[in-house]
């Protein structure tokens, strides 16, 4: 991975942990007077058995009280685990490349998750779980609001089982190794603000804007370098009208096939950097009223900064 690589990746894996953080309050964390449900205890147990856990990550998981344990959350009336984060974020005080790598969780993922059925948050991003593929149980924890396995080390393609995931908001599968046949899944999924597919080959699914143009609740939108250069153009309205960010770094996107992304004035982030736009600027970036962040770097640009920026 380059130097520039490495950053955009810091950056958005920087983002999520902000979004970890918020959804956090949300939920019981270490609250004494919640008793552990011994179903679910038992699905945790079996789950850390499977996983290589070489700084001693879980070591508080053991006892009976699971919702004092670290990285688990729990309803405050019912006791039913409702947060499982295990993220390793290169942001908590690592000295080294070596420490961070050390604390990363690895190993087997056990389908006793599934147990855990009031499940509202998973967090797995920034493990290594090298040369897994994306369980396809996953798709089961229907309850799942938040699912963040970025740059965690799966490869392969993305399973469609996520279709099933119908209560999702924020959804990231950021990664290298990671492709998808097609996005169809994706329109399923029509409650989601935030969605980051970065660095995830997106070449097959040639209906891509499609698919995203039927998410009406979509916020966020990062496909930095995913093998993009074009869109189906036979569409007959923008429908992203809750768009405010929108990312499509280091793809192959030329002038012409950027028009359509210029109607959508809820924009207030454009990041088009590391593209193949090639001459002037164009005029219809003046329509994005909300715009206060444009990167249009590494293109092929040329002429005056027009008065409209």
């Amino acid at each position: 991975m380059d130097r520039k690589t490495s950053f955009v990746v810091v950056l958005l894996h920087g983002f999520l942990s902000l979004a970890t953080l918020f959804c956090m309050f949300a939920f019981a964390r270490g609250n004494p007077n919640v008793l552990c449900r011994e179903v679910e205890r038992g699905a945790l147990l079996t789950f850390k058995q499977g996983i290589i856990d070489h700084s001693n990550r879980l070591s508080s998981w053991i006892g009976e009280e699971c919702c004092m344990w670290r990285g688990i959350g729990c309803d405050n009336i019912t006791g039913h685990v409702i947060q499982l984060n295990l993220r390793d974020d290169p942001y908590d005080g690592f000295t080294t490349n070596e420490a961070y790598e050390q604390s990363q969780l690895r190993g087997v993922i056990s389908d006793s998750l599934l147990e855990l059925r009031h499940l509202h948050y998973l967090d797995l991003s920034g493990n290594n779980f090298t040369d897994a593929h994306i369980p396809r149980f996953f798709g089961g924890l229907q309850n799942l609001r938040y699912l963040n396995l970025s740059y965690a080390g799966f490869v392969g393609t993305i399973p469609h089982q996520l279709a099933n995931l119908s209560n999702l908001q924020t959804l990231g599968i950021g990664g290298f190794s990671l492709q998808v046949d097609n996005l169809e899944w994706l329109s399923h999924l029509s409650l989601l603000e935030f969605l980051d597919l970065s660095y995830v080959n997106l070449s097959k699914a040639s209906n891509w804007f499609q698919v995203m143009n039927m998410l009406p609740s979509l916020s966020e939108l990062h496909l930095s370098r995913c093998e993009l250069d074009k869109y189906d153009h036979n569409i007959p309205y923008v429908n992203l009208s809750s768009l405010t960010v929108l990312d499509l770094s280091r793809n192959n996107f030329s002038y012409t096939e950027l028009n359509l992304f210029y109607n959508i004035t809820t924009l207030e982030k454009l990041n088009l950097a590391h593209n193949n736009i090639r001459g002037v600027l164009p005029r219809a970036l003046g329509s994005i009223s909300r715009l206060t962040h444009l990167d249009l770097s590494f293109n092929h640009l040329e002429g005056k900064i027009p008065r409209f920026l």
